[in-house]
């Protein structure tokens, strides 16, 4: 420590008084830095602000502003009104800050913006909708969460549509009905195909003394030439033979599927009868990976009851089969295709009510020709070296569909299966009679499911198929 006396030097002294004032200056402003310091990382308030997209919100200060900035201009936008006063705007969903800074650019205050979902007015509307329903409103992961116990299908669907209107489809709905309801759909497949074929063609065979054979004319395709022939005779030594082959074939084919399924009202049920194919596709490191596809009669529906007994339901049944001649080699692999017919509708029916989808055509159309090279192509004289084949074939498929609102059975007895009263037929029924099935009443533990039908044999029943 150093004192300044009488004794000490004038220029010394000066130089004391210089240090002493530097010191004080340098102690003062590193508490000005060090306050300065502090405000930019610690506002003095800080507060929080929600709001919704496309709405102003006014806030105002107790101190005087000169600047404010918005971290995030594109959540939300900022309009000074007064030195104390300004709005914000919010622009999108999301968060960001408003920050307010003095006359010495000093960070003064700082407010959170918060833009999401109009929550008060989400609740206010589902309240003056459905004032007796209990159905509570949350925000979770930025998304807006429904739950809650309703009385119908329809307050469940409609509860939805007004979050939509809020959220888009930001919308996760847990609301449950209490008086849940089970439709049972029944479907049935009917598939006509129309198949014509008609074929000409002349046959000649020269055969003579077991020695020599000459045959113009290949008669008719896939058959047995004298199974076709309309006339045959045999002319001379030399065994002449001469056949006029002519063929018609026309057919019906029907096929039918009857699909049942049962899912509660607002849940989706599917139903698939057929295969799966493999296809390869394009794996790591240029290995060949098996993927499988689905074919056959397939289903898929959802069904919401609705007031007064109304079933809304979204139906997708789709019918599909190989198709070899348009397959495709890949890598060493023949590749089937497939051959779909799809429909994909929602309708409106009460109970036991049916809608049919129709329409869903097909037509294939062959020619195939074959004859005997050269002579056959003998203007007007080379038809009867040549033989002819036209195929026609019309397919269309039509679907009935018909829901149902059912309850589980409370008796086992009132489930019956075709099999359940079968009773073995002995070998006088079976020989004699040709019979399939016994005539003597079933015995089975629970008792007989349909007891008319057990005592007098038969297999008739309230669920399943029997084919004749």
């Amino acid at each position: 420590v150093m004192y300044i006396t009488k004794n000490t030097p004038v220029q010394l002294q000066k130089l004391l008084w210089v240090a002493v004032l530097v010191a004080i200056f340098l102690a003062l402003n590193t508490e000005a830095f060090a306050k300065a310091w502090v405000d930019e990382t610690t506002p003095i308030n800080s507060t929080t602000t929600q709001l919704v997209k496309d709405a102003k919100v006014t806030l105002k200060t107790d101190k005087p502003f000169s600047q404010v900035r918005v971290a995030n201009s594109d959540i939300a936008d900022v309009v000074i009104l007064t030195n104390k006063s300004f709005y914000i705007t919010g622009k999108s969903r999301g968060k960001t800050n408003v920050l307010l800074y003095d006359e010495d650019s000093r960070l003064m205050d700082m407010v959170e913006i918060d833009v999401g979902y109009d929550m008060s007015g989400l609740k206010k509307s589902l309240f003056q909708t459905f004032p007796k329903e209990r159905i509570e409103v949350r925000k979770l992961a930025n998304r807006i969460y429904l739950s809650g116990n309703v009385s119908t299908g329809t307050v469940y669907k409609q509860a939805e549509k007004i979050a939509q209107a809020y959220a888009g489809k930001s919308v996760t709905n847990g609301l449950v009905v209490r008086d849940s309801h089970q439709v049972m759909l029944e479907v049935r497949f009917v598939e006509a195909s129309r198949n014509a074929i008609k074929e000409l063609g002349l046959g000649l065979m020269v055969q003579q003394a077991g020695q020599f054979s000459f045959f113009s004319g290949v008669g008719a395709m896939g058959g047995s030439p004298a199974a076709t022939a309309l006339l045959h005779d045999t002319l001379g030594p030399n065994n002449i033979d001469v056949r006029i082959e002519a063929l018609e074939e026309k057919g019906v084919i029907r096929t039918l599927a009857t699909p049942n399924l049962i899912s509660m009202s607002g849940e989706s049920a599917s139903f698939l009868a057929g295969g799966e194919f493999p296809i390869p596709i394009s794996g790591r490191n240029g290995e060949i990976a098996i993927e499988f596809r689905q074919f056959g009669v397939g289903l898929s529906f959802t069904p919401t009851v609705l007031d007064d007994g109304v079933i809304n339901l979204k139906v997708k049944p789709e019918v599909s089969q190989l198709d070899p001649t348009n397959s495709v080699r890949v890598g060493g692999v023949e590749v089937p295709s497939l051959t779909i017919r799809r429909a994909d509708t929602t309708v409106e029916l009460r109970n036991s009510q049916s809608f049919a989808i129709a329409g869903l055509l097909q037509n294939t159309q062959t020619n195939k020709s074959a004859q005997v090279p050269w002579l056959g192509d003998v203007p007007v004289l080379g038809t009867l070296f040549r033989s002819t084949r036209y195929n026609n074939k019309e397919t269309e498929l039509v679907i009935i569909v018909t829901p149902k609102l059912v309850k589980p059975a409370s008796d086992i007895s009132q489930l019956s299966t075709p099999l359940d009263d079968q009773m073995m037929p002995s070998e006088m029924e079976f020989f004699l009679n040709g019979n399939m099935d016994g005539h003597e009443a079933a015995k089975r533990i629970g008792g007989s499911s349909n007891t008319k039908t057990a005592a007098a044999g038969g297999l008739a029943a309230s669920y399943g198929h029997v084919l004749q």
